[in-house]
Parts: C-alpha cells; structure tokens; sequence
C-alpha cells in the first residue's frame, strides 16, 4: 500500500497564491503545504487498478484547477478533477456516519482536519491538514497521515487520543469528532471506484 509523506519532498516546489494567504514562494513546497496533493496520489494508488498519480502531475492538476489559490490546496476544485481523470465516484460530506458507510463500502475519504484552538493542541495538527481515511472497524478510522512523524504523536493531548502501528494511526469515533473535523467543511472528500 503506497504512503508518501510530504516531509521527504522540500526539493518540490508548490506555488500559493501569496494574495489569498498562500505561503511565499521560498517556503512553498511539498514539505509545507502538500498534504491534499500527497493525500490524493495515495487514494489513486489505492483504488485505481493500474492507477499512479505522480506529486509532479497532481500538482498540475492543483495549478490547472486553481486548486493552489489558499494556503494549502482547495479538495473543493482538485477532488472532482482527480475523479474525473481516474473513472472514480466523488462526493463531500459533514455527516460521519455518511463517511463510515463510505469507507464500509470500499471506498477512500481524503479528511479535512483541523488543529489547535481555545482548547488546546490539535491532535492531527497545530493548523489544517488532509489525511487519509483507509477504513473504519473495530470502533477505529485507520489513518495515513501525510506528515506523521514518530514524535508528533507522543505529545501530552495527542497520544492518549490515537493509536499508531506505522505507518497507520488510529483513532475513535469521539476523537474524529470533537478534535478532528470540528468546524470544517466539508470535513471529508469521498472518493469510490465506480460500479
């Protein structure tokens, strides 16, 4: 199973629309600011037979769908192009338990998540971050987090709250919740293969 950690790719750039509070271009990289492109190149490798999406050709599919205009990358405009190349069903959804069925059925979510506020440390991130969604059993989302690194989850207010077997990460229903995809939306990009 193809995981891809966007820590390893510093030498890539990725271009932000400085205007719209993208990073300048020194600090625009993969490393930076491509969890959603990584994200999106392990969903293809998982669910297209035959399928790879390289980082060089998701991040002209960002730049030709305006997908790099913000900070990181827009799921909104990327998601569906990434669909339509690919033959793949794709849908957005608030409603976990939408999400869970989703992931029951076979398919892939792409997670928009959320980070630190009023209540202390993020879980999955001190701002925003796109992780993927393998599946959900047991009670548990398994994880691939495109910029796990073997501290992050040791912190006091993150490792009581996830359970990691590297590369995977694991969490509860509660924890999605109330820590991860609170105030965001859409919370989860659904990606399938077509019947």
């Amino acid at each position: 199973m193809l995981y891809i950690n966007q820590l390893g790719y510093p030498h890539i750039p990725y271009e932000h629309n400085t205007q719209n509070g993208g990073r300048p271009p020194e600090s625009a990289n993969i490393a930076s600011s491509g969890c959603g492109l990584c994200s999106a190149c392990m969903i293809v490798d998982h669910l297209v037979i035959g399928g790879t999406l390289s980082l060089e050709e998701c991040r002209q599919m960002s730049y030709d769908t305006e997908a790099n205009y913000d900070v990181g990358t827009s799921m909104r405009r990327l998601g569906p192009a990434i669909a339509e190349r690919f033959n793949l069903d794709f849908s957005m959804t608030n409603d976990i338990d939408e999400a869970i069925a989703h992931l029951q059925a076979g398919g892939e979510i792409i997670v928009n998540v959320g980070g630190d506020d009023e209540n202390g440390i993020g879980v999955f991130t001190s701002g925003g971050h796109y992780m993927v969604l393998l599946s959900y059993e047991n009670g548990e989302f398994c994880i691939l987090d495109p910029s796990y690194t073997g501290r992050w989850y040791k912190a006091e207010g993150r490792r009581e709250k996830v359970r990691v077997v590297h590369p995977f990460v694991y969490c509860n229903r509660e924890v999605m919740i109330a820590e991860g995809v609170k105030k965001r939306d859409p919370a989860f990009y659904m990606f399938k293969r077509k019947n």
